[in-house]
């Protein structure tokens, strides 16, 4: 199929062609692709970026899709702005359905709202994880993979040996909980009663 022109990396596939035994998928993102997403994701630079998926159909036009991304890419210390270098990896497990079973699904919601089953509608949304749609049946294995790259990224990355002083930017330090706080009996030890004056 033809890549999606809007995303920084698209590998699309065709749901309606996937054999019923289901089929693997190994892509890698070429360089210009690589600096797109470099761009999308605010890195210094992304020298690798590849992923595995199985994908397989399932009863009532679910696409179930595992697999693995994995990233070789440079981020930004959040307190230097020193370049990171940082390996990414995320297991991927999610569910598509096809459109028309969506649009089966939301006429069976509306269907039970109007006749108030109530067994019907909590049946319904048993799942409270329910499945992506496939856009025009299609799933961009590419987008997913640069998708699990966002999530798997620290979110602060420093470089090594970098502390960050909170005082040179104005941010008081927060106190210790653990610290031990004064005892009152020690507050009273040092607490001196007023002289009395001679009359």
């Amino acid at each position: 199929m033809t890549p999606d022109e809007s995303l920084e990396f698209s590998v699309p596939v065709d749901i309606a062609t996937l054999p019923t035994t289901g089929r693997t998928f190994t892509i890698a993102a070429s360089e210009e692709a690589r600096e797109r997403v470099a761009k999308r994701l605010d890195l210094q630079k992304v020298h690798e970026l590849s992923a595995t998926f199985d994908l397989k159909p399932g009863a009532g036009g679910v696409i179930q899709v595992t697999g693995e991304m994995k990233a070789d890419v440079v981020q930004t210390c959040v307190v230097s702005l020193a370049p990171v270098p940082a390996k990414a990896a995320d297991t991927i497990e999610v569910a598509f359905i096809t459109e028309d079973r969506a649009a089966r699904d939301k006429a069976k919601r509306e269907k039970a709202k109007a006749t108030r089953k109530d067994e019907e509608i909590e049946e319904i949304l048993e799942n409270h994880d329910p499945p992506d749609i496939a856009a025009g049946d299609r799933i961009d294995l590419g987008e997913l993979a640069v998708v699990h790259l966002a999530l798997a990224l620290d979110p602060y990355p420093r470089a090594p040996g970098v502390v960050f002083d909170g005082k040179a930017w104005g941010v008081e330090p927060e106190e210790d909980e653990k610290a031990p706080s004064a005892s009152p009996f020690a507050v009273l030890a040092n607490f001196r009663a007023p002289s009395k004056k001679p009359k």
